[in-house]
């Protein structure tokens, strides 16, 4: 939660992009310039619509960069992402086409009702001006028509939604099975039966390796390995070499004095009372227990810290609300206003944001101010100091990178320059080398060199390594001794994971049987544990999820040893303990709610599936058109 208050201010900006997403597509191209030819023809045709290619080109582009760069055109190709990225946006284009045979239009005064939603559009309950308006979406690389026609396509389908789950209900039971399914929790007793802790009761002979090996061969190969010496420049010796004067610490701290200055702060602590997703008269009764937590908080006599540990929604709630130390800007503006305006000691009115009510006590402040330049110049002076060193240590690798251009003899070159010459061991791609505490750079030169090639000069956390590879040893079947290392952690896998199973189908037995839960304990040889409360579609941290017991868990007469459950070779062996009892005026209130967002789940449910079917109909009818030659085109343009 916390988290989540710092981030609100700035997301502001990015706020547009989520708000404008429909219901079955993922985002609204940005029409960022990419910088290349664009074909003109259309991607797709949709009836009367069409999918340009400049829509798809950009949202495609888009669709790669949120993946990221470490995916290959292969993995794309693979993926379908192209085909995928085409579907949503024909998607779009038949909401419009069947919106408008449903004779659904969208007017001017309802995207301008639509646009005034969006809080970032609105300031001081008005709308902020067409220029401010305008700013904000050439920040998001979009102009007013394009993002309107967004809102518009947006409002349309809502309408169509609308239209056609008109009919969609949810009976008082399915509420009532909603909220208890929302709000029922359990404890159980169980135990877990993980081969990973059966492994240090196993013990694996030599001739066992040996039989295991023998049987698994062409599992084992030896990676490509080489081994390297390189020139090695200390950085930190010429940063002890290196001195700082009055002069340049006094110029430094002249130019970096932003750097400086300590921002206004406030460290907090905060009880909260959480009111997101509910209605009216829930938000009223989460108001009056709040009122009543500060009353207490307002009188002093209870500490702060053991209240918000009892009361509080957030996940500060274990730390006695404890927020730490923030800046302004870091928090939502109703929870900023209130903290900055206390003084030290102080505990809040109720303020109320979007994450409930919140109760607040500032126990520090620190009001802005620069730090002299005697209370920094010791740490400036390191700066100066290592700023020199570095600058050194590049010049004197420069010089030996030079030096070796003519006479590759490294120890000649070293010894000239006052460097080092050391030795790596024989190693693979993603191991390190000792001596090199961030080695990642270094051992990717060395795997890209020829047989005594010189390499690049490579900056290191400690100094600049200067590679060349003395040593390849290719791609291997593993001799037995290669491979032992890996053979017993192997072998002894596998006779864990047999005992494990073994174990667990004594475990299944017994269950059937009618065994309780101690006894399979003490079959299995291991401890029962009480899980906190678990609630429907939960997880336990040994074991992982839960869901397929539900059923079970919400039925099972209390000590009975439910089904195990076996997942990753790890089997769940379980009795209920405890059920929280839901009192039947909290189920009664709550089902407004629940009818509510079970009503919202059935309708989307119901959209989306009319979407998929429409869509392969008119694909089947050829209203669906698609030009495979400029999809092409524009995918291979942009990998």
């Amino acid at each position: 939660m916390l988290e989540l208050m710092r981030k609100q201010h700035s997301k502001l900006k990015w706020l547009l992009l989520v708000i404008i997403v429909a219901f079955v597509v993922q985002y609204i191209p940005s029409f960022t310039d990419l910088g290349t030819t664009t074909p003109t023809s259309d991607v797709a045709t949709v009836g009367s619509e069409s999918v340009t290619a400049r829509e798809f080109q950009t949202a495609y582009s888009q669709n790669i960069q949120r993946m990221g760069s470490q995916i290959s055109p292969e993995m794309l190709r693979a993926f379908g992402i192209d085909k995928q990225v085409l579907d949503n946006l024909i998607s779009q284009k038949v909401i419009a086409v069947e919106a408008r045979r449903f004779g659904l239009q969208v007017s001017d005064s309802e995207v301008q009702d639509k646009v005034l939603t969006i809080p970032v559009f609105v300031e001081n309950g008005a709308f902020i001006g067409r220029t401010k308006y305008q700013m904000v979406l050439e920040q998001n690389n979009l102009t007013i028509p394009e993002f309107e026609s967004s809102i518009r396509n947006e409002v349309l389908g809502e309408k169509l939604k609308s239209l056609l789950t008109a009919g969609i209900s949810v009976t008082d039971k399915e509420a009532e099975t909603e909220y208890r399914k929302r709000n029922e929790t359990a404890k159980i007793d169980y135990f877990v039966i993980d081969p990973a802790k059966l492994e240090s009761k196993i013990a694996v002979s030599d001739q066992e390796q040996k039989d295991y090996f023998e049987k698994n061969k062409a599992r084992y190969q030896m990676p490509e390995a080489r081994k390297a010496k390189y020139v090695f420049v200390d950085s930190v010796k010429y940063h002890v070499q290196a001195t700082a004067t009055d002069k340049e610490l006094e110029d430094y701290y002249s130019v970096h004095r932003d750097d400086y200055t300590l921002k206004e702060s406030v460290t907090a602590q905060h009880i909260l009372f959480k009111t997101e997703g509910k209605n009216p008269q829930e938000v009223e009764a989460i108001r009056a227990k709040a009122v009543t937590v500060l009353e207490r908080a307002k009188k002093g006599s209870e500490d702060f810290g053991a209240l918000a540990k009892v009361f509080s929604e957030d996940s500060s709630a274990s730390r006695g609300g404890d927020l730490g130390e923030f800046n302004r800007g870091q928090m939502v503006p109703e929870f900023e206003k209130a903290a900055f305006s206390l003084g030290v000691g102080a505990v809040s009115d109720l303020v109320q944001s979007q994450f409930g009510f919140h109760i607040i006590k500032v126990t520090k402040k620190q009001e802005q101010r620069v730090r002299p330049l005697s209370e920094m110049k010791e740490a400036i002076r390191s700066i100066v100091r290592g700023t020199k060193g570095a600058e050194k240590a590049t010049e004197v690798a420069e010089k030996i990178t030079a030096e070796l251009k003519n006479n590759k003899n490294m120890e000649a070159a070293a010894q000239k320059f006052e460097a080092e010459v050391r030795e790596t061991p024989l190693i693979s791609a993603g191991q390190s080398i000792p001596q090199l505490s961030n080695s990642a750079e270094v051992v990717k030169e060395i795997f890209t060199l020829a047989k005594n090639e010189i390499g690049a000069s490579i900056q290191n956390d400690e100094g600049i390594v200067i590679p060349s590879v003395i040593d390849i040893q290719p791609i291997h079947d593993a001799s037995y001794d290669e491979a032992k290392p890996r053979v017993l952690a192997d072998a002894k896998l596998e006779k864990a994971n047999q005992l494990a199973t073994e174990k667990s189908n004594e475990i299944v037995e017994a269950v059937k049987a009618g065994k309780d839960l101690a006894t399979l304990a003490r079959t299995a040889g291991v401890e029962i544990k009480t899980s906190a409360p678990v609630a429907r579609g939960g997880s336990i941290p040994e074991f992982g999820a839960i869901a397929d017991r539900d059923k079970e868990i919400f039925s099972l007469p209390f000590g009975k040893p439910g089904t195990p459950s076996t997942i990753a070779s790890k089997t769940l062996v379980f009795a209920v303990k405890e059920r929280k009892d839901l009192d039947p005026l909290e189920v009664k209130n709550g089902l407004d709610s629940a009818r509510a967002s079970l009503m919202a789940s059935k309708r989307d449910l119901y959209f989306a599936n009319w979407i998929v079917e429409t869509q392969k109909k008119m694909k089947d009818d050829k209203t669906i058109q698609i030009n495979e030659t400029v999809l092409t085109q524009i995918v291979d343009m942009v990998r």
